[in-house]
């Protein structure tokens, strides 16, 4: 070799927006995971206006998000202790046929007349029990599927097929519920499940997953991951971000229902075309992650984007005209989906791979506060109606931003 030649220089994995989708498992895996998750989002539309439907109760329609999301505090502790020692595509596996199982249940319960109130509430509980397993096990599978150069769009991937489901989901329920009634709806979801059983009964990964020494026991491979967290003070930050937005904000979809209705004088398909709203300002926001992948002040971005949401929030619980509502929600997905994905996807770059199932857990099980907020707006509104209520989680939110920017390492990440 002379002078003048260079050594030829390593091939480069591409790390655009969609280059996850090159890595064959993933390229499987995404399609199928998008289908089940529109299926999802149709459930999680109906069961909402059928519970008001029978109870024209806004604290009971509260208690139905606190059924499905209260069990997760209990689960994803337990999927933490699990999904760093056993095959997470197998855990994925089993939760699937649960979720199957249920949504079948529910819809000839429906689809025959017989449904209760009390039949709502046991099926959220196991749906809620199944998804302790479900998120921590779908996020950490996704490093198993591509190599790391493509875990940025791996995981923004992933997010726009939550986000993206959120539009085409409250959209077809809606439809569907309108036109051929309430149990057909449920019957969808089921078939929706079905190629994402497939897929994961014939899944391949390209990394396997980190080998826990198998002298620990699980609660004390637990406890472990937990001291982790706390002696990370950059981890521990980013999964303070959510704490409060969580417990809080997300209530304003749980109370979608009763704005659509009695505020917005809206009915199924209204329903869905609010919620649908809200998706596509949650693709969207997914989508200007993926694309500025390489932006800096990350930290900034999230802590700034918590402020957003609880502003927009307000805004939206105080508006009563339904195209100025339509444009609010949307920028409530945009908002929330940005400060989300990022914060998502540095938790995911910045973890041990050692510890990515328990940290997942813990980040899974901050979702398991949610029926807080929707609780407390649904005994809130029988006093200060379903728009003051929003409005007073907005303002908690708003005043937790101060915490998280001075008290938390997250403003200073790159």
């Amino acid at each position: 070799m002379t002078a003048n030649e260079q050594a030829p220089s390593p091939v480069e994995e591409p790390t655009g927006a969609l280059s996850a989708l090159r890595s064959p498992a993933f390229g499987r895996f995404w399609p199928a995971l998008a289908l089940s998750m529109t299926g999802l989002w149709v459930r999680i539309t109906v069961i909402g206006y059928l519970v008001y439907e029978l109870t024209n109760d806004e604290f009971k329609l509260g208690l139905i998000s606190f059924a499905q999301a209260a069990p997760i505090l209990i689960a994803a502790p337990i999927a933490g202790a699990v999904l760093d020692r056993i095959d997470r595509r197998r855990v994925l596996l089993v939760v699937q046929i649960i979720n199957l199982t249920v949504v079948l249940a529910v819809g000839i319960l429906v689809a025959t007349g017989e449904v209760r109130y009390w039949h709502l509430v046991v099926a959220a509980i196991v749906a809620g029990s199944a998804s302790g397993f479900d998120w921590p096990a779908r996020l950490s599978l996704v490093l198993s599927l591509v190599p790391r150069a493509r875990l940025q769009s791996a995981v923004a991937l992933t997010a726009a097929a939550f986000n993206g489901s959120r539009i085409l989901g409250p959209v077809i329920g809606g439809f569907i519920a309108a036109s051929a009634g309430l149990a057909l709806p449920f019957f969808f979801t089921a078939a929706a499940y079905v190629p994402f059983v497939l897929v994961l009964l014939t899944l391949t990964v390209v990394r396997a997953a980190p080998v826990v020494r198998d002298r620990e026991s699980p609660l004390a491979n637990l406890l472990h991951g937990y001291r982790y967290i706390w002696r990370t003070p950059t981890i521990r930050g980013l999964l303070s971000v959510d704490i409060v937005p969580l417990a809080l904000g997300i209530s304003y979809f749980t109370m979608a229902p009763a704005i659509a209705r009695d505020v917005l004088g809206l009915g199924e398909r209204g329903l869905g075309l609010l919620l649908g709203a809200n998706g596509i300002g949650a693709l969207s926001g997914t989508m200007l992650v993926a694309v500025f992948s390489r932006t800096r002040y990350r930290g900034r971005i999230v802590v700034g984007g918590v402020a957003c949401f609880a502003t927009v929030l307000i805004a939206f619980a105080l508006s009563s005209n339904l195209y100025l509502s339509l444009g609010l929600i949307l920028l409530l997905g945009l908002v929330t989906s940005t400060y989300a994905t990022m914060n998502d996807t540095l938790v995911q770059s910045l973890v041990d791979e050692e510890y990515r199932g328990r940290v997942l857990s813990v980040y899974t099980m901050l979702w398991g506060l949610t029926p807080i907020g929707g609780l407390e707006a649904g005994f809130l509104a029988d006093f200060v109606g379903v728009q003051g209520a929003l409005a007073i989680n907005g303002l908690l939110i708003l005043a937790y931003v101060p915490y998280l920017w001075f008290r938390t390492p997250v403003r200073h990440i790159d």
